[in-house]
């Protein structure tokens, strides 16, 4: 093979991973959440070996987050169960069993489901209880935070030991707050939601819509106001872009047309005319068909990606409106089809 296709072989090459584009920095990334996660795991672990809990389950979380593993749940919910987070080491168990049993780790899976199996009869739990007279359709209620569904009021939900906040709202009544505080393993709190009091406080009246627009206050200066925002930066960066890629699709087009030219000179040269050629003849032949579709082709694509980006370009609006007197800039693309003529005419005026 001579050296030119070996160049032309190699430009081609270099062209098409200049438009591909390969994402390195998503791999950056996740090595870089990997490398996070393996360090917070560590610490943990080491803050557990120190009796640090408090301080060591938040780490082991965020590694769990940042790269989930069977390892990290089960230690997180030891964490939780020596730090005295009975209902949130139960539930980081039961998770763990299951990861374990997508993952085929029948060891852990048992070991998971034995630890789960001992903190369940010391569960503390919570019950809020919505009396008949505090239910109301539109009543929502919320635990430290987090919505309670219907489905859970009356219920004994477990939660960690400590104070739990819980707020009632509902539309024309006043919010209520009040707090439970669970105590121990095992125990049982029940916290009731009273009736809602009528909020007297009268909603503020919608401002009037004026069909006056209000004058624009006088600038101190004298200086005329700044123009909207335009989006036409933006547009025309995107512009140069597309037309960035289309140079280098029709670039490709061009590399892959000069090896089909080279491919089939070189193959001319092992035939003894056109009914005798040899098998690398052949070989040369169909590589030179392969190579005259791919420039084809990066000829059509390269040249529509640069035409969108020379309109994206010119039709992007300007910093500042028309001036009165100024022509408005129109640009254009309209079809090109006639006798032996088939293409796309970019026309426009300023």
């Amino acid at each position: 093979m001579s050296s030119l296709r070996w160049l032309t072989r190699a430009a081609a090459l270099a062209v098409s991973a200049a438009i591909a584009g390969v994402p390195m920095t998503a791999r950056a990334q996740g090595a870089g959440e990997q490398a996070a996660a393996e360090a917070l795991f560590k610490q943990g672990r080491d803050l557990m070996t120190a009796g640090r809990f408090a301080e060591a389950c938040p780490k082991l979380a965020e590694s769990e987050r940042l790269d989930p593993a069977t390892g990290t749940l089960l230690n997180l919910a030891s964490c939780y169960e020596r730090n005295g987070q009975l209902a949130s080491a139960w539930v980081t168990y039961k998770e763990a069993a299951s990861a374990s049993q997508k993952a085929e780790q029948p060891e852990r899976v048992q070991l998971a489901r034995r630890k789960a199996a001992e903190l369940e009869p010391r569960l503390p739990t919570l019950t809020i209880v919505v009396t008949l007279a505090a239910d109301r359709p539109d009543l929502q209620i919320k635990r430290d935070g987090d919505p309670v569904g219907r489905a859970a009021w009356g219920a004994a939900i477990p939660v960690d030991p400590g104070a739990h906040a819980v707020d009632a709202t509902a539309a024309g009544r006043k919010p209520w707050h009040g707090q439970a505080s669970v105590e121990g393993q095992g125990t049982q709190t029940a916290i009731e939601v009273p009736a809602l009091e009528v909020d007297l406080q009268p909603e503020p009246a919608p401002i009037a819509q004026s069909s006056i627009p209000a004058a624009e206050p006088a600038r101190p200066d004298g200086a005329t106001a700044l123009p909207p925002a335009s989006h036409g930066p933006t547009q025309r960066v995107l512009g140069v872009m597309v037309g960035v890629v289309g140079v280098a699709g029709v670039a490709l087009g061009a590399v892959f047309g000069e090896m089909a030219k080279s491919d089939n000179n070189e193959a001319s040269g092992h035939c003894l005319n056109d009914m005798a050629c040899d098998p690398q003849a052949l070989s040369l032949t169909s590589s030179a068909r392969r190579e005259a579709t791919a420039s084809t082709i990066g000829f059509v694509a390269g040249g529509a990606l640069l035409a969108g980006g020379v309109v994206l370009f010119l039709t992007a609006p300007a910093h500042s409106p028309q001036s009165a007197g100024q022509p408005e800039r129109r640009v254009g693309l309209s079809p090109l089809v006639g006798a032996g003529t088939t293409g796309v005419a970019l026309r426009g005026a300023w």
